[in-house]
C-alpha cells in the first residue's frame, strides 16, 4: 500500500511547465518523369511516409514498358 501524502509533502512539490511544442517539419517527395520532364510535388509530415513513397515509384519503374522513367527525391524543409 502506498503512503498517502501530506498537505507539506504535497506544497512541496515543483511543477514545471513544458515547453511548446514545435511543429514537425514537412518532407517534399518529388516524383519526375524523365521522359518529359514532368514531376508532382508531395508534401508529407513523416519522413516514413515519405520512404514509402519512394518505394512505390521505384515499384512503378520495375512494371514500367521503359523502366526508370521516374525519378523519386526527398527534400526536408
Amino acid at each position: 500500500m502506498k503512503k498517502m501524502l501530506t498537505m507539506t509533502e504535497i506544497d512541496s512539490q515543483t511543477a514545471l511547465e513544458l515547453p511548446e511544442r514545435r511543429m514537425l517539419g514537412l518532407v517534399t517527395v518529388v516524383i519526375t518523369n524523365v521522359l518529359n520532364n514532368l514531376s508532382v510535388d508531395v508534401t508529407v509530415r513523416n519522413n516514413s511516409v515519405a520512404v514509402q513513397i519512394c518505394a512505390v515509384v521505384d515499384l512503378l519503374n520495375g512494371i514500367l514498358l521503359f523502366g526508370n522513367q521516374l525519378t523519386c527525391t526527398i527534400q526536408q524543409h
